[in-house]
């Protein structure tokens, strides 16, 4: 032991009156240290990752801060009419931590509380929540779920529950609010309006909703939190939190009136004629806006017609003798001498053989010598007539029948806002599948693939002297009621033909509907002009006399178009088929609506003077409506009424009278006289479907005043201007 501390000793002699080893010695010692602190860290990572790891992890979890999303609120989807189409309304997930509740309380009312629950919920028994809820307390639990999504309405009588009514912090009532999508409407419109879905593998986009989800979704904010108990995230002070900025609203083209009155129309014209699907369209002509548009499709399994896929921009379909009118069209703009009154010699045999293949027509339209003029020919929805006049006219120069009706731009996408459109085909000379039948084929609507909406657009440009516009569906954009954006009207084709050739269009669509294939839609009392059309569909590739697809497309009124429309229903299976018996009454249903509350308003407010005299011929007419007319007039009158909606005038010695009119909810009222829009609001109000005839004021009603009459069931009104 002494040579040890001998030996020691003459070492650190030796480091001391060394300088060089004293220096080496103190490296060695600096190095020996942080190499054993090194080895100390990780043994203590390992210990740490091997013995407590699990423990650790979970304590982080449970104290874990971070950024949280706080989703804004999305904007509204509102009507032509100022009504919402679709809106987000709160809901509410319902957690209750009973540890925050004191013993005392909690033993008095937990079963109060669970009894509650129960009557509520009615997913479990009040002994089966009462248990669940003292096991949730006596396993130490601070998040327990009691209720997933419940409305605004439950969730108030939520509020005042037996220990819920203490509060977040002495009842242990945890509420956690979320926005889900609703249409107020129900399916009305519903694929127009459409829907968004977002998922981490893939998004679905659809109708307005997908269109304008950068407008609608607003912009996301951020919170942070701190998980104080499983999964209950605490919002916490912090100069990163960002407020979420809620969506802007679309203000739509959509009269959601006229598109209940045309998705009836349409249901009972499928059902009817036990259809697959059909769609209505209906557009402002001057500026492109969609007004109506609906689409429907049988659902097997559920036995009804539902808005399930968008027919009406998705569905190509060969038009048929809709077709005819763009056909028309390269005739006339071909030679400007042609003439819609020129004679043709067909034969008097009712079909004619192009090429070895048999084209025929559904019954003859030429005189007993053979003869018929163009304009009969249109009129009548002759397929020789038109087969024959474009092969002799352009079978010589093929593509100058193609660049004809290119050069109206129908045959170009129409690239609307609403995703999915399917795109127009309009074969030409260097497609594989152009033939000598090609022409022939070609100038009945066959052989070429348009949508509804594509055949409604070029209809519409006739309608509006040669301009083919856009279809456009939202007018507005605006955040917090300011308007931030408006839409225009588009114009895709200044003219699609000279002002010769769309005069003699409208002039021939006007004489489908006073002499030809749509004479049914004649006595309207305002005038229309449009084309039927009937058109086989191919199944694998081949054609039979069994499925067949009907339109009818048009405007009206006829002189002075405002809106222009068109019905395609396919394959319809009850014995009817021509666009003149199926589409065209939901046509004459749709028109007769819209002109009565909307154009022919015009007429009837010219009738009103400012002696009051027209308010005392109605059988009753609204409160409001008087009150304002006779201040505006300066007109004085004896008001006994306290509060009423509807009110029946009287003049007796130069004085105006008005008096209450008591309306039995349970008895059909007497609207003789009546505005048709007042008639059919308080009609439809109380329960019952209207329809009705003419336009003007209410001359006659189907059912009898005092007529007590089960809701649901259909009033008729006669109107007359006079």
């Amino acid at each position: 032991m002494n040579k040890i501390k001998e030996l020691l000793q003459r070492l650190v002699d030796l480091l001391r009156t060394d300088p060089k080893t004293d220096i080496l010695w103190r490296v060695y010692l600096v190095y020996s240290i942080i190499v054993v602190v090194g080895l100390l860290i990780v043994g203590k990572i390992i210990y740490i990752q091997v013995k407590e790891g699990d423990e650790l992890l979970k304590m982080a979890e449970e104290r874990e801060i971070r950024f949280r999303k706080e989703m804004a609120h999305r904007g509204n989807v509102v009507s032509k009419n100022g009504t919402l189409l679709a809106t987000s309304v709160p809901v509410y997930s319902i957690y209750f931590d009973p540890m925050a509740v004191k013993e005392e309380l909690f033993k008095k009312d937990v079963d109060k509380l669970a009894d509650s629950l129960s009557r509520m919920l009615k997913d479990k028994s009040r002994s089966q929540y009462a248990s669940y809820l003292k096991k949730m307390r006596s396993q130490g639990r601070r998040y327990v779920k009691i209720a997933n999504k419940v409305t605004m309405d439950k969730y108030k009588r939520m509020c005042n529950f037996p220990i819920f009514r203490e509060g977040k912090y002495r009842g242990g009532f945890i509420v956690e609010r979320t926005y889900v999508r609703t249409l107020p409407y129900g399916e009305l419109a519903a694929r127009t309006i459409g829907y968004t879905l977002e998922n981490e593998s893939d998004s679905i986009y659809v109708g307005l909703e997908g269109a304008y989800d950068d407008y609608l979704k607003g912009t996301e904010g951020v919170q942070l939190v701190r998980r104080i108990n499983n999964n209950f995230w605490m919002p916490i002070p912090d100069p990163g939190n960002a407020d979420p900025v809620n969506g802007d609203d679309i203000y739509t083209s959509i009269d959601i009136e006229i598109q209940d009155v045309a998705e009836n129309a349409l249901e009972r014209c499928l059902a009817e004629n036990k259809a697959m699907q059909g769609c209505v369209i209906m557009m402002d002509v001057k500026s492109g806006f969609v007004e109506v548009m609906a689409s429907l499709r049988y659902n097997e399994k559920k036995s009804k017609y539902e808005e399930s896929y968008n027919f009406a921009l998705r569905h190509n379909v060969e038009p048929g003798s809709t077709f005819k009118a763009v056909t028309m069209l390269t005739l006339l703009e071909n030679d400007p001498n042609l003439s819609i009154d020129d004679k043709l010699h067909l034969g008097t045999k009712d079909f004619k053989m192009f090429y070895g293949r048999k084209l025929q027509d559904s019954h003859l339209v030429t005189d007993e010598n053979g003869y018929t003029t163009i304009r009969n020919a249109f009129e009548q929805s002759s397929n020789i007539a038109f087969a024959t006049l474009v092969d002799e006219t352009f079978k010589s120069d093929p593509d100058r029948f193609i660049d004809l009706i290119y050069s109206t731009k129908i045959n170009e996408p129409l690239n609307l806002d609403i995703q999915g459109a399917a795109n127009p085909y309009i074969k030409n000379t260097k497609d594989k599948f152009w033939s000598k039948l090609s022409l022939p084929w070609m100038s009945i609507g066959y052989e070429v693939l348009l949508t509804p909406m594509q055949i409604l657009t070029y209809y519409n440009a006739i309608a509006n002297d040669g301009v083919m516009v856009k279809p456009q569906f939202v007018k507005e954009i605006r955040h917090n009621n300011e308007v931030v954006k408006t839409f225009d009207t588009i114009v895709i084709n200044e003219s699609i033909a000279s002002p010769r050739t769309i005069a003699n269009l409208q002039e021939l669509l006007k004489g489908v509907v006073e002499n030809g294939t749509a004479k049914n839609l004649k006595k309207l009392g305002f005038s229309v002009a449009g084309k039927t059309g009937t058109a086989q569909i191919s199944q694998g590739g081949a054609y039979n006399k069994k499925n067949y697809t009907a339109t009818f497309v048009g405007y009206f009124p006829a002189d002075e178009p405002k809106y222009s429309c068109i019905i395609v229903i396919s394959d319809p299976s009850a014995g009817r088929y021509y666009g003149s018996s199926v589409s065209a009454p939901v046509f004459k249903e749709l028109s007769e609506k819209v002109y009565a509350t909307r154009l022919g308003l015009i007429n009837e407010e010219e009738e009103y003077q400012a002696d009051c005299k027209s308010f005392t011929k109605p059988s009753m007419v609204s409160y409001d409506d008087f009150v304002n007319y006779c201040t505006q007039e300066d007109i004085s009158f004896v008001d006994d009424v306290d509060t009423a909606e509807w009110v029946k005038v009287n003049i007796t010695d130069d004085v105006t009278y008005i008096n209450k009119v008591d309306i039995d909810e349970n008895k059909v009222p007497d609207v003789k006289g009546m505005n048709v829009t007042d008639a059919v609001c308080l009609l439809e109000s109380m329960g019952w479907k209207v329809t009705f005839g003419g336009y003007g004021k209410v001359k006659t009603q189907s059912v009898k005043p005092n007529t007590e009459l089960k809701k649901g069931s259909v009033i008729n009104l006669t109107l007359s201007a006079k």
